[in-house]
């Protein structure tokens, strides 16, 4: 399943950049130099799971925004790499951005991590970013994004968490895990049943409201974050008609939305990449004030 994930994101981009990179560990107190600089392994937590990567740009101030990314994989696999090419692609678009890809616990009965935990996560990464505004030279304007589970983590915690989030980029991200039929359903590509992949991130088996309070749809009113929705319309994991109500629910209530559909699977290929990345910056460029 893992591999399955993984290709997901597999983009080839030639970018030619000019940057630092150093390890979290080898990074001071004080500011960091305003140069092309991508710290790695930035502690948020004391997990080993909770770092993240940090990207910022040379030409950054106290106006540059954040975006946060948030890797996919069932929420019990994949890693912040995944994402490389997703943020490079960013940066191809956007110079003078920065950007968070995170790392996260998965989702485990075992460990008793489930969707709380998880979103203890993201706040952690955020306030981390929050506090250390100063010492990265950035602002706080922010956006998110994320692929598949990590697309539905973004869309929850900035429509049910926080009122920070200014901008979402969803890619074929669930939006309704209170959907029996695709809770019901086993999925031949990921080798499992999906209901036991859900009760494993929500920690309970089916419940309609443990899985409604999980669902972004639930949380959409007119003040929810501008986003915008990527989708294959084969995707053989997550069903694209999610995407679809998506769209609707956040139309119906006023918010600023985009919905862009490709002939994909789980996954999109370099030219649907390349313009998903570039709808993407535009329409947070619009939205990040």
């Amino acid at each position: 399943m893992k591999q399955l994930i993984k290709s997901t994101y597999v983009l080839i981009v030639i970018l030619l950049i000019s940057s630092c990179t150093e390890n979290a560990s080898d990074i001071g107190e004080s500011s960091i130099s305003k140069i092309d600089t991508v710290l790695l392994n930035v502690k948020y937590g004391n997990h080993p799971r909770q770092i993240m990567d940090i990207h910022l740009p040379a030409d950054r101030d106290s106006s540059t925004p954040v975006i946060m990314i948030i890797h996919g994989g069932a929420w019990k696999a994949g890693q912040k790499e995944d994402m490389n090419m997703v943020v490079q692609l960013i940066k191809k678009y956007w110079s003078n951005v920065a950007i968070a890809n995170i790392n996260y616990r998965y989702a485990s009965l075992k460990d008793g991590v489930h969707h709380r935990e998880m979103m203890s996560d993201i706040a952690s990464a955020f306030t981390h970013l929050k506090n250390n505004r100063s010492r990265y030279a950035i602002s706080e304007k922010y956006g998110m994004s994320g692929a598949s589970a990590g697309g539905h983590l973004a869309m929850i915690y900035a429509y049910s968490m926080t009122d920070d989030i200014q901008c979402i980029g969803n890619i074929f991200g669930p939006s309704n895990l209170r959907d029996w039929d695709w809770y019901a359903s086993y999925n031949v590509f990921l080798g499992s049943k999906v209901g036991d992949i859900l009760t494993e991130y929500v920690g309970k088996s089916w419940d309609t409201t443990a899985y409604a309070t999980v669902s972004p749809i639930t949380y959409i009113q007119s003040k929810t974050p501008p986003t915008i929705t990527f989708h294959g319309s084969l995707d053989p994991i997550v069903p694209m008609y999610q995407s679809q109500y998506l769209h609707g629910f956040l139309t119906a209530s006023g918010v600023a939305n985009a919905f862009h559909q490709y002939l994909a699977y789980h996954g999109f290929d370099n030219t649907q990449s390349d313009d998903v990345a570039k709808k993407m910056v535009t329409f947070m460029k619009m939205h990040i004030r």
